[in-house]
Order: C-alpha cells, then sequence, then structure tokens
C-alpha cells in the first residue's frame, strides 16, 4: 500500500491512467494519487474481510512476480534491434550504397539469411551464436508453452492428489505428457544465444531461475480460493477496460517509440533523396549535351 501512490503517479504522468492523478502539491506530493489510493483502500477495508484483502494482495504480488520473471526470459533473448534505437554515423552515412554492401562481414549476411528464412528444426535446434527474431520468437513460444504446462500441473497437483496417490493411470498419463514438454521447452530455450549487452545487473542462472520462479509463483496462486480468483479476475477485467479504453491512446512512451521509428523512416528517406536529386541533374546535362551537339551538326 505504501508505494502506490507513486506507482498511481508514476502511471498517470506517462498517460496509462488519468491525468489528474499525476498532480502534485507545492512540496511536490502527488496528493490526487495519494487520495485515490486511501479511498480505495478505505472502501476495500470496508467491504471485504481481512483474509479477502490478504489473499487478493497475494495473487497480485505472485503475478507480477511471475511476469517478471517471463520478461527476463523474453528479454535476454531478444536481439539488440529489438529494443536498442538504432543509431546513424555520420562516417557510414557518406558511404554510398556499393562501398557499404561491399563492407558487410559473413556475420551479417549470414544473420540476414536467417532472419528471411522461416521456422524449421535446424533452426530451432541449430540457432546462429547471436540472437535473432527467429530465435526470440522461438523462445517467446516456448516461455507460453511453459507456463501453460506448469498451470495444468499445479492444479493437477492441487486438485487430483486422491487420484495421484490411487496411481491413476490417466493423471499419470497426463503428468507424465506435461513433464516432457516441460523438459523439451526448456532444452530448446537453453539453446537459442543470449544477448551480449551487458547490463549493471543480468540474473545468473539462465534459463532455470526464471523458470523455477514461474513454477513456484504459478503453485502458489493455485493454493488459493477460488473466491480470490473470481475477485482477482474482475479487478483484472476493470484493469484491462481502462489500458484498452484509455491508457493505450494515451501513452506518452507509446507515442515517443512512433515518433522515433517515424524519425528513423524520415531520416532513410532523407538519405535517399540526394541521389535521386543527383541522377535527375546528371540526365538534365546530358539531354542538354545531346540538344547542343545536334544543332551543331545541323
Amino acid at each position: 500500500m505504501f508505494p502506490l501512490p507513486r506507482i498511481l503517479f508514476a502511471m498517470a504522468r506517462d498517460g496509462l491512467l488519468f491525468k489528474f492523478l499525476s498532480k502534485v502539491s507545492k512540496r511536490q506530493t502527488p496528493v490526487a494519487a495519494t487520495m485515490a489510493a486511501g479511498v480505495t483502500a478505505a472502501i476495500m477495508a470496508f467491504l471485504f474481510d481481512l483474509k479477502a484483502l490478504v489473499d487478493m494482495m497475494s495473487i497480485g504480488t505472485l503475478l507480477a512476480y511471475s511476469l517478471v520473471a517471463a520478461c527476463v526470459l523474453i528479454l535476454r533473448y531478444q536481439p539488440h534491434a529489438a529494443y536498442e534505437r538504432p543509431k546513424f554515423n555520420i562516417e557510414k552515412e557518406k558511404l554510398t550504397a556499393e562501398e557499404g554492401e561491399s563492407e558487410m562481414t559473413e556475420s551479417e549476411s549470414q544473420l540476414n539469411m536467417l532472419k528471411d528464412g522461416g521456422l524449421t528444426l535446424q533452426t530451432v535446434l541449430s540457432p546462429s551464436m547471436l540472437p535473432t527474431k527467429q530465435s526470440s520468437t522461438v523462445v517467446n513460444i516456448a516461455v507460453s508453452t511453459i507456463a501453460v504446462v506448469v498451470c495444468i500441473i499445479s492444479a493437477l497437483t492441487t486438485y487430483k492428489v486422491h487420484a495421484i496417490l490411487a496411481m491413476e493411470s490417466w493423471i499419470l498419463g497426463v503428468l507424465a505428457v506435461c513433464l516432457m514438454i516441460f523438459i523439451v521447452c526448456v532444452l530448446i530455450v537453453l539453446r537459442q544465444p543470449q544477448t551480449r549487452k551487458k547490463v549493471a545487473f543480468m540474473v545468473p542462472l539462465l534459463p532455470f531461475l526464471p523458470i523455477l520462479s514461474i513454477f513456484v509463483n504459478v503453485y502458489l496462486m493455485v493454493q488459493l480460493s477460488g473466491d480470490t480468483w473470481i475477485r482477482f479476475s474482475i479487478w483484472m477485467a476493470v484493469g484491462f477496460v481502462i489500458y484498452f479504453g484509455y491508457g493505450i491512446r494515451h501513452s506518452v512512451e507509446s507515442k515517443r517509440h512512433e515518433d522515433d521509428e517515424d524519425s528513423v523512416e524520415s531520416e532513410a528517406l532523407n538519405k535517399k533523396r540526394p541521389n535521386r536529386d543527383e541522377d535527375v541533374d546528371l540526365d538534365d546535362e546530358n539531354d542538354q549535351f545531346i540538344i547542343q551537339e545536334k544543332t551543331s551538326e545541323c
């Protein structure tokens, strides 16, 4: 509850929430966000008992940790162009297209070939040394499959304990299939190349530590009661309505990303225009020279 006003203030300042929540006082305190968080907490404390509030807080925290673990997996296997802004060098901009193509290394051409190709068993099991769009797509699919399999295993081990203790064949077969899919997905993720970009802190023991975190968090979420899941689903539905109805269209970060892409495209077009203008000037000079030759012959 203590960081909630600051979270609301940061989201409102970006545009994901309503702008009035980003208003601050003379002492730079988010008054509107603090009042909104306090009123909401007071209403929920009045309507629900303590156990329901604790369960709601637990399921929200566990879901947030699961999403963070999944994002760590996805971002670590993303190609550099996915999260880095394209950088332009002045010296490279002066090169012509033919000189730029002649200086392309074998590794870059190999990456381009891999990006153009489709997903095959060979590219999944024997990927390139650097992360590409193909390898990131493989990781995304594998992480999604792992999340689904973890949910199935957690639900079966929680609600079908008697069938497991009785060694019923159907549940043993389902668990065996789920475990096999889980192991295959983990091995596939392990085979994919990680990004070589170094940051201040990087999660160790990838992909095992984030996958273990997802498994533990999802298992603890499944242990919660059905009423908690119903309240959580209603709360999530309200959040999705606010996000898709207001936040996604007013986000400052999203607009900034779109402006960056537009600026990159405009710079690329501006690079091509001078060459076209020079070609037009050369054509005009050639036409004038031909006309002068014809007049001199006459």
